[in-house]
């Protein structure tokens, strides 16, 4: 007898899971470009909130190519062999509608940083590697790793530098640790 509170996820096609990735991506990148405007007499903070835009355009980028590879494979509208929350989508789309519809002079630097941790700790991000290791390519996988970590290590810079949230910034240093730990179990 089944359980009936266990549900089982659809199966995606690689297609499916590449548009809906990319589109998530393009919504994060939209949100941080946001920012930028909305802390544009700060140059310092502009420019953080415009790289972190830059990061997520690289992923675009990097899943565009995914999508191109393995459409001239065959492989695109198969089922995707990589495993999705789906929980994980329902819930990224609804922050980003949430804070795509906050007034932009009731953002104080501390909530949009608080936001961007929040983005952050979703699962696209690892989808996302999942997804480039697809492609078998472990350099473009390292290469997108590398970025991240980056962003977020500048992120925590900026929580710790503009922020007295120190639950936050352990937040965000956490996530810095996973994905660096991940890059170094990847880069054996």
């Amino acid at each position: 007898m089944a359980n009936a509170s266990v549900t089982i996820p659809p199966v995606h096609s690689t297609r499916q899971l590449l548009e809906t990735t990319i589109e998530l991506e393009k919504r994060s990148m939209a949100l941080y470009v946001r920012f930028a405007k909305v802390f544009a007499g700060a140059s310092a903070l502009r420019d953080f909130w415009f790289g972190m835009a830059r990061d997520e355009a690289r992923h675009v980028g990097a899943l565009a190519l995914v999508t191109t590879v393995l459409e001239s494979e065959g492989l695109l509208d198969r089922p995707s062999t990589v495993m999705v929350d789906e929980e994980a989508f329902v819930h990224l789309r609804a922050l980003l509608d949430r804070y795509q519809t906050e007034a932009d002079d009731s953002i104080s630097l501390d909530r949009a940083l608080a936001i961007a941790v929040e983005i952050e700790e979703t699962e696209l991000e690892d989808l996302v590697g999942d997804l480039l290791k697809a492609l078998q390519d472990r350099d473009e996988y390292q290469r997108c790793q590398r970025l991240l970590v980056h962003d977020l290590s500048e992120l925590s810079y900026m929580i710790e530098r503009h922020c007295r949230d120190s639950t936050l910034l352990h937040r965000c240093d956490e996530l810095v640790n996973r994905h660096a730990a991940e890059l170094n179990t990847t880069a054996k």
